[in-house]
């Protein structure tokens, strides 16, 4: 009975000393994650915004291109067609961003250690 009143005592000892370092370390990572999106949204933004401008006005020069030939609906469809595989080609990077290293990595690694040596303060007070 005495030991596990002494391990609890321990236990929250350790979480006590151990807590104050979490703060810190929460915000290091809520300003790189800041950063990463903030790099990120302006980056997809700025190239989103040219590459759809681009893709308009090359559709439109290649449509008016083929009109006064026998192969303009070939044409308008071909066209039609890269602007699906545009989409297509948006949605995989969109997916490839989204899939990137998960957030607050820094405070999940402390609490690995922590929680590890927890268990291993834990393991020394029982005989």
């Amino acid at each position: 009975m005495f030991r596990r009143v002494h391990r609890v005592k321990s236990i929250l000892q350790f979480l006590r000393e151990r807590a104050p370092h979490y703060g810190p370390l929460a915000q290091d990572d809520l300003h790189q994650f800041r950063d990463e999106i903030v790099k990120a949204s302006v980056g997809a933004s700025i190239s989103a915004a040219a590459g759809l401008i681009f893709a308009c006005f090359l559709s439109v020069a290649v449509i008016v291109s083929a009109w006064d030939s026998l192969h303009r609906t070939a044409v308008a469809w071909g066209v039609c067609c890269g602007w699906g595989a545009l989409a297509l080609g948006g949605l995989w990077y969109a997916r490839k961003v989204i899939s990137g290293p998960p957030p607050f990595q820094l405070m999940g690694a402390a609490l690995a250690r922590d929680y590890a040596s927890l268990l291993a303060v834990a393991d020394r007070q029982e005989p």
